[in-house]
């Protein structure tokens, strides 16, 4: 008997976990330890005496990160017969309601729509699979999908082989902007170019450490901002994905007939981005800061001329 158990996700879990618990802790014991500082040197003013209590708050902030995070993200184990969600157990049979893909509330601070499945009981409760949470999110779906929804038995799903002269042959419609006239692109290449400006007219003579740290800070922000700077290219077979500025990185193709579902999505400070969901639920997003609206809702009119649901949540 199959029986798969949920893995949460190196970076996306336990890396955003650890730094954001360490970054309250970390302004909780500073704000202390400067109070009790200037109390020594009764230097503290009478607003100073308030820190101790915005201290106490991220302490407490730092102990409900850890308690919401894990509540969010239990461990998950299921076969043909039973689901669990840590210690609590349903019956496969007791699911009433489905929904394999959406935007669910991950409950923090404040509620933030994340992709997510969603499995409503018969006695009413209510559990989310939270996609980016697990590296393993989109193997939990495919077997919910042909165990609870096809009534079959699971087989693992092997991902095709894209042939690549294939892909080279076909013929595609680009879907892009122009990264010069783009906020993003402004800000990349104005910077960089401002960096250059001051080495080059630096009247000084200029450090070995002062151009290693533009060097580097330019570096950094060139793949920053340029990780935004996806297009896309369609035919009939196909779906690439490209990006303006890492012109050696190789495409990556997407057979049509694979994709179930695109959504256009935007994430805090991210600019539109397109996420990517297979018929196995594997999904991926692609930031695309140069797409103007006009460009992404050609682009939505083309996929949906192959049928391909297509979520417009930005745009």
């Amino acid at each position: 008997m199959t029986t798969i158990v949920s893995k949460r996700h190196f970076y996306k879990f336990y890396l955003s976990l650890v730094l954001g618990t360490f970054f309250f802790i970390t302004i909780a014991t500073v704000l202390l330890f400067t109070t009790n500082k200037s109390e020594k040197k009764e230097q503290l003013k009478a607003k100073d005496k308030l820190i101790p209590l915005v201290s106490i708050a991220c302490y407490g902030f730092a102990g409900y990160s850890l308690y919401r995070y894990i509540k969010n993200v239990p461990t998950i184990s299921l076969d043909k017969d039973f689901i669990s969600f840590n210690e609590k157990t349903f019956s496969i049979a007791d699911i009433d309601k489905l929904e394999l893909t959406g935007k669910r509330p991950f409950k923090y601070a404040i509620n933030f729509p994340m992709e997510a499945a969603m499995l409503t009981f018969r006695n009413g409760e209510t559990k989310y699979i939270f996609d980016d949470m697990y590296s393993n999110s989109w193997e939990i779906k495919s077997f919910l999908k042909q165990v609870v929804v096809d009534k079959n038995n699971f087989c693992q799903i092997s991902s095709s082989i894209i042939d690549e002269n294939s892909v080279a042959a076909d013929f595609y419609e680009t879907y892009k902007g122009n990264q010069f006239t783009s906020l993003r692109g402004i800000l990349l290449w104005g910077l960089i170019g401002f960096f250059i400006f001051l080495l080059l007219t630096n009247k000084r003579s200029t450090t070995v450490w002062l151009t290693t740290f533009l060097f580097c800070l330019s570096f950094f922000w060139f793949f920053a901002f340029s990780y935004q700077m996806h297009f896309f290219q369609v035919s009939d077979n196909y779906f690439l994905i490209r990006n303006h500025n890492f012109f050696w990185k190789k495409k990556k193709a997407y057979k049509i007939s694979e994709i179930k579902e695109i959504v256009f999505e935007t994430q805090g400070k991210m600019p539109n981005c397109l996420r990517i969901i297979t018929k196995d639920f594997r999904n991926k997003l692609y930031p695309a800061g140069t797409l103007s609206d006009k460009t992404w809702l050609a682009l939505k009119d083309k996929l949906e001329t192959y049928h391909i649901k297509v979520r417009n949540e930005c745009i």
